[in-house]
């Protein structure tokens, strides 16, 4: 007698993981983005697991494949993570971020208007758009456009300065009142926006998803910080600290013109913006 067939689960993942067994889990996997191919965090777990299988090179295939779909789309930010994983698996393949540089500065439509940029990378499936629809898209595009006003090599030294940080639900990011010095990009997950109110309580103030900054006026004035934030899902985002954009900009003083202008374009967009706002209603 034939026992059933049964389907690895998606929502059993972390059970073939603890049990190592990696076929099972890339099973399942591969399943769930059959149903889903744009999921950007299941591609991610498939390259995650390849690697801990030990199929390291065919983890750094998958990769640098979509990291290079990603930034032919404009979405430069996915790209970046996804190149920062290939560090991890390969440290010596530092010219990955020549080679992100390059396709930067090749894009051809990174000077079009924003409506048009998304609608030129949906004109072809990519493997893992964010998957909060078009105005998330437009958002995370918006983002990626710091990235291509820095010349190449400039952008070389920004991109090998970047790092990759990941946080587990209800980590603390950064905590208002302490030194800071560095800019968040959020490439994926929500992080929730909290200050402190004049009884010492603390007031929710906002939710900042994919293609938010927070942190750019702690970056260019070392100011300390003015909110508190966590992580309200598992967050990936990237970080830029001020040390590293000084280094930089010794030598390419165009750096920290450029950051100031980015700045101030989304000013109304950042999470010091929301905190002004707030106590000028209070």
């Amino acid at each position: 007698m034939k026992l059933p067939f049964r389907r690895p689960k998606i929502e059993h993942l972390d059970r073939y993981l603890a049990a190592k067994d990696y076929d099972t889990a890339l099973a399942a996997v591969a399943g769930e983005l059959r149903r889903n191919p744009r999921h950007f965090n299941l591609l991610l777990r498939q390259a995650e697991i390849l690697g801990m299988a030990g199929n390291r090179e065919q983890a750094i295939g998958v990769y640098r494949e979509i990291a290079e779909q990603y930034a032919k789309d404009g979405f430069y930010a996915k790209a970046i993570a996804l190149y920062k994983k290939v560090l991890k698996l390969a440290p010596e393949l530092d010219e990955v971020h020549a080679e992100l540089a390059r396709l930067i500065e090749e894009d051809l439509r990174k000077d079009l208007p924003l409506e048009e940029r998304l609608a030129m990378a949906q004109t072809r499936p990519k493997p893992g758009a964010s998957q909060g629809g078009p105005p998330d898209e437009v958002k995370e595009l918006a983002a990626s456009a710091l990235f291509s006003a820095f010349r190449r090599e400039a952008l070389e030294e920004i991109l090998t300065s970047t790092a990759l940080r990941t946080y587990e639900e209800g980590d603390i990011i950064v905590t208002e009142g302490e030194a800071g010095s560095s800019l968040y990009l959020v490439v994926t997950g929500t992080v929730k926006v909290f200050t402190l109110g004049s009884s010492g309580e603390h007031l929710a103030l906002a939710e900042l998803g994919a293609g938010d900054f927070f942190g750019e006026v702690s970056l260019l004035t070392g100011k300390p910080r003015t909110a508190t934030i966590t992580a309200k899902t598992p967050v990936v985002a990237i970080e830029l600290t001020k040390s590293d954009v000084d280094r930089i900009a010794h030598e390419h003083p165009e750096v920290h013109t450029v950051l100031e202008e980015f700045y101030t374009r989304r000013a109304q967009e950042t999470v010091e913006a929301v905190i002004r706002r707030m106590r000028e209603d209070a």
